[in-house]
Order: C-alpha cells, then structure tokens, then sequence
C-alpha cells in the first residue's frame, strides 16, 4: 500500500515531511491504515528522545503537589523515563497511579521492559541519589561512565504503560495530573488543537496540566496559568 502523507498527518496530528513518509514505505507495508497500524509504524516517524529527570522543575513541582492516591498521565512518555523518574521521586506516597502513554508500541514496549543503558553524567548523578530504592537496581559498569538500569515491581509502584493516540481523545479521565512536554511541538496547528482538547479532558476539576514551554496558551475562563518557580503549569478551575 501506498501511504499517503496527508492521511498520516491526519491520523497521528503530528506535522510529517515526505521523508519520514518515504523512510516509512519502505519499512512497512500494510493493507489499511487503521488506528493498530499507526502504533506498529509509530517509531519509523516519531522521535524517541527521552532520559531520567529530564525538566526537572515540573517533576519537583509534581512531587510538592503530590499526596496519596494521586494520579498522574504522562501523555507522549516515549520509553518512559520520566514516568520512572517521577515514581522513584514519589516513592515514600503510596496508592500512587502513573500512567504512561505513547503512540508507539516500540517505545512502549520498551518502557514495560523497564531496562536502561544510561550514559549522561548528569542522569547517572541523579539515579544514584536514589539507589538505596528496592524499585530499581543500579550497575555501574566497569568504565564507571556508564549505568545499567532496571526497574522491578512496576504494579507494585502503580506504573503502567499503555499506546495511545491523543487524536482519539484522552487516554482517560479524572487524572490529578496530566503531564505532556516534547509533544505538541511536532505537531500541525490541527493537531495540537486535537490533542489539547483530549489533554485538558484527561484533567480533573482542580487538577493541572503541565505542557512544553513552547505549547500553547490555553485562552478559556476555566483554566488559570500558574507557577511555581521556573515551572509554568495551568490549572482547571471547573
């Protein structure tokens, strides 16, 4: 079959060139592009960049607001670095729910492995200051420039990872937090819109959605922009 560009855009909101469209062709080839397909093939045009603590003054915002029973939806979680990270961050609340959602199964698959090869100096500064943890164990390999990660007990922490597409609406609903950065920025200004819509749904009255600095402004009587410290964050009032 030949996918055609316009009907990828329209599907996934995401703002393709006819490059990625072309990679695609050749890597994969299906008789319906249907809403499984486009999570199969997600990872041949999406951008997979993800490390542990990456926006680090949204997850100290997340564990000063958080208490028990919260639950958060990381939208857009790639291979789930930063749904770990926050769990290890919020390790002493307890009934805790962290979700995390990604349009590709790849990446999600990868994020259920909950395996890592770490090599930034500041990501393995940062996971040893949480080493004592029974959720995750760390290898510091023989080099000592480099950390192998692995994270058991994922139900037990209230992880979960699952695909999702945010032009389908929101993965659910009632979340205390709804967590999306990295995201809209690859998308058209059709699809960002779409997928706000299915963001600001996925939050519960007095719960917040915390977006990328470049994401747009959320112009509605219901919705309050707040901040705390460097991290801008929005507010739903009803």
């Amino acid at each position: 079959m030949i996918y055609k560009e316009k009907d990828l855009i329209e599907k996934t909101g995401l703002n393709l060139d006819q490059k990625s469209v072309d990679l695609l062709q050749k890597e994969k080839e299906v008789q319906v592009l249907s809403s499984l397909d486009i999570h199969e093939v997600a990872h041949l045009f999406t951008n997979p960049e993800s490390y542990f603590f990456r926006s680090l003054s949204h997850l100290e915002l997340i564990r000063k607001i958080s208490t028990k029973n919260i639950s958060i939806w990381f939208a857009g979680c790639s291979t789930g670095q930063e749904v770990y990270s926050a769990s290890l961050m919020l390790s002493s609340i307890s009934d805790k729910t962290l979700v995390g959602t990604d349009l590709s199964r790849k990446y999600i698959e990868k994020a259920l492995s909950g395996s890592f090869f770490v090599f930034r100096k500041s990501e393995i500064k940062s996971l040893k200051k949480y080493e004592q943890l029974p959720q995750s164990q760390l290898h510091l390999n023989n080099n000592k420039k480099s950390l192998d990660v692995k994270f058991s007990s994922i139900k037990k922490e209230g992880i979960s990872f699952d695909i999702h597409n945010l032009m389908d609406g929101p993965y659910n609903s009632g979340f205390d937090i709804v967590y999306c950065r990295n995201v809209l920025l690859h998308m058209t200004i059709k699809g960002k819109k779409k997928a706000l819509s299915s963001l600001k749904d996925g939050v519960k009255e007095g719960g917040i959605l915390i977006l990328g600095d470049t994401d747009p402004h959320i112009f509605e009587d219901n919705w309050e922009r707040k901040k705390h410290n460097n991290a801008i964050f929005w507010k739903k009032k009803w």
